[in-house]
């Protein structure tokens, strides 16, 4: 496939439209589930909510969210809910990242599309970019309150400016997000509801990051665990109390450090915290979490009814996942998604009536599930010549028969694909998509051949050109998509071509230590970051970066880049091509000229299979309780999204306002 030729001579008529849509960055700023404009008549609480206010245990409504206009109003996918039941779910996991939450919904800035393809609003009321991308003034949502009722404002935002991002003990190294033309962003308060970020060049994908970051904590309860406002010898007293060597420390487990891994404001370790989110965890222990309704949530539905509906979350935390499999089966779980398995699909379909459940299929987000690369930057030599030859690339490529993936795994419900961005982008372009993703293994032997990779002495297997037989060993982590069966598939699909292919799975530390030491012939991950939201800002997949666990096909040429050519090995231009283009694209103040270069970057992606793609669009198993309402029947399960916080679990609701046990 020639794919330069065929992005060449694209329509002009879609060319007109991708220009009329990206005049200005903050267009595509917009809503999925939110109903954009909508003012409700009437406001209305949760009963036990109003009964404490009728007992003056809580302000009237109206004092504890944001006045009508500035409410954050959620239209419910399926019908407005009724108020009452406990959410009931299981999690391995026992300080944080369960299924509790991705029901709590962490409260960031912005919030992704349901689709990916861009940002919309969430704590954020307004967004405004400078012409030259530098600055970005935010608007906050006046009347949004921390779960104690202290008002959450711009303050907020400098205490974490101030105190977090620029204290070096909490904060020891600030990451490339809060840099620009290499300067730390400056944060300027206007007012008490509208802050500005300043960088020293042009930042046009800044607001992305807020999706997963929070620049913000609780100012008025954090200071009492900050150095700067304690005293020397307060703190000697807080820390001697609670076993603890530094104020850091205290810090962190009083408040969080929270970053992309930690989303948002719940306060997993400590219930004393105040939050944002819909639901306040109220008491954990190391087999249970407790959550309830947050009575000062800023988020309503059509009707004025104070979200969320449901009263609570009780998590039960287990040992392991057969564990938490049977207790889905047998109906002691409402929601599950993040610990649930495609190939357990059959299995929970089975159990439906017993249990009491549905079992939904969403897709997985992923722009491919299981992703391939060789070392180009190995250090042995003849290995590394081969694997620098596209040609080599291709024919990995064209043996692997993803339909039987699909059908052996995915129950023939994912898609043949190549690595690249997903169908909702507006970076995507179908052939890059379909690159050399046909199944034609004699295809596959006739580019092996070319390269020299002959069987010598026939025992089956091919030898490189000084007779020394071809061999390579693919160690992987196997982790979140089934990577065990693909690699099992690809392996075979490999071994029928002649490679002598040797596949070994690896624990997260020895695959967080070989990846990036340049020791690792060839390693898989899943190919998400294949959103608007992610792939501009985060994708090393395709973009070569600081050498990682999950991007090791360039691990030398990333490590040039990241020290400026000091260490690593110089790459070929090609891939210094890719490198300019996203330099360029993550700095570009114009919209149009950004997805010119990031579609640079995907056709050099395609036409060079920097990673090797399996199968995409694959379905992703979510078990909902048959009584919980609001539930989509569709959505993507993944990171760029945040699984199911872009669909407001808040709206989640028990018909009738019970859960039936």
């Amino acid at each position: 496939m020639n794919v330069s030729e065929r992005f060449s001579l694209r329509d002009i008529s879609v060319f007109l439209s991708l220009v009329l849509v990206g005049v200005l960055f903050f267009s595509y700023i917009g809503s999925a589930k939110r109903a954009e404009g909508v003012v409700p008549e009437t406001l209305n609480q949760a009963p036990q909510l109003a009964a404490q206010v009728e007992e003056g245990e809580l302000p009237p409504l109206e004092e504890r969210i944001p006045a009508p206009e500035d409410l954050y109003v959620v239209e419910p996918s399926e019908e407005v809910g009724t108020y009452g039941g406990v959410v009931h779910t299981v999690t391995t996991r026992p300080t944080a990242w369960g299924e509790d939450t991705m029901m709590t919904d962490p409260a960031n800035l912005f919030k992704s599309k349901s689709d990916g393809s861009g940002l919309r609003m969430e704590l954020a009321k307004g967004l405004e970019t400078s012409e030259n991308a530098r600055v970005h003034t935010i608007h906050l949502r006046p009347g949004v309150r921390w779960s104690d009722g202290v008002p959450f404002t711009a303050d907020d935002i400098l205490f974490w400016y101030e105190h977090v991002l620029k204290n070096e003990d909490l904060t020891p190294v600030i990451g490339p997000a809060w840099k620009a033309g290499g300067e730390v962003v400056e944060v300027v308060k206007v007012d008490d509801y509208t802050v500005q970020f300043k960088f020293a060049a042009p930042k046009p994908f800044f607001p992305n990051r807020l999706v997963h970051v929070p620049p913000y904590r609780p100012a008025h309860y954090a200071k009492q665990f900050h150095i700067d406002f304690v005293s020397e010898e307060k703190m000697e007293e807080m820390l001697k109390a609670e076993d603890f060597d530094h104020w850091y420390e205290l810090f962190t487990d009083r408040v969080g450090l929270w970053d992309a891994y930690l989303l948002g404001t719940i306060p997993v370790t400590n219930p004393d915290a105040p939050t944002l989110c819909p639901y306040k965890l109220i008491r954990q222990t190391s087999s249970r979490r407790v959550y309830e309704r947050n009575p000062y949530y800023w988020k309503v539905d059509t009707a004025g009814n104070q979200l969320p509906y449901i009263d609570g979350i009780e998590t039960t935390v287990v040992t392991d996942r057969e564990v938490l499999n049977g207790k889905i089966m047998s109906g002691e779980v409402d929601f599950a998604g993040f610990e649930t398995d495609i190939r357990n699909y059959p299995m929970f379909k089975r159990y439906e009536t017993k249990g009491g459940y549905e079992t939904i299929l969403w897709h997985s987000g992923m722009a491919s599930e299981v992703i391939y690369m060789v070392n180009q930057t190995i250090e042995e030599e003849k290995l590394r010549e081969v694997f620098q030859d596209v040609r080599f690339r291709k024919a990995l490529s064209y043996a692997i028969n993803r339909d039987e993936i699909s059908s052996s795994i995915y129950f023939g419900r994912a898609e043949p694909r190549q690595y690249t961005v997903l169908e909702a982008s507006k970076y995507y372009e179908p052939e890059f998509a379909e690159s050399y993703t046909a199944y034609d293994q004699e295809k596959a032997r006739s580019l092996l051949e070319e390269i020299g990779l002959v069987d010598r002495n026939g025992d089956g297997w091919r030898d490189f050109p000084d007779g020394k037989k071809f061999t390579f060993t693919l160690e992987f982590y196997p982790s979140e998509t089934p990577k065990t069966p693909n690699v099992e598939l690809v392996a075979q699909h490999w071994k029928e071509v002649g490679l002598d292919v040797n596949s070994k799975a690896v624990s997260s530390e020895l695959q967080g230590q070989r990846a990036p030491a340049n020791l690792m012939d060839a390693t898989i991950w899943h190919g998400d970051k294949a959103s608007d939201i992610l792939f501009p800002i985060g994708n090393n997949l395709v973009i070569p970066k600081a050498p990682g666990w999950d991007a090791s096909q360039w691990v030398e040429w990333g490590r040039w880049f990241n020290t400026g050519g000091e260490e690593g090995a110089e790459p070929p231009q090609k891939v210094k091509d890719v490198r300019n283009w996203y330099e360029q694209m993550i700095t570009e103040p114009d919209e149009q000229k950004r997805i010119e270069l990031g579609k640079k970057i995907l056709q050099s992606q395609a036409e060079n299979l920097w990673v090797i793609g399996t199968v995409g669009k694959a379905p992703y198993p979510l078990v909902a309780d048959s009584d919980l309402m609001n539930v989509p029947s569709d959505g993507l399960w993944c990171w760029d999204t945040l699984w199911s916080m872009s669909h407001d679990p808040c709206q989640f609701f028990f018909e009738g306002g019970v859960n039936e046990e």
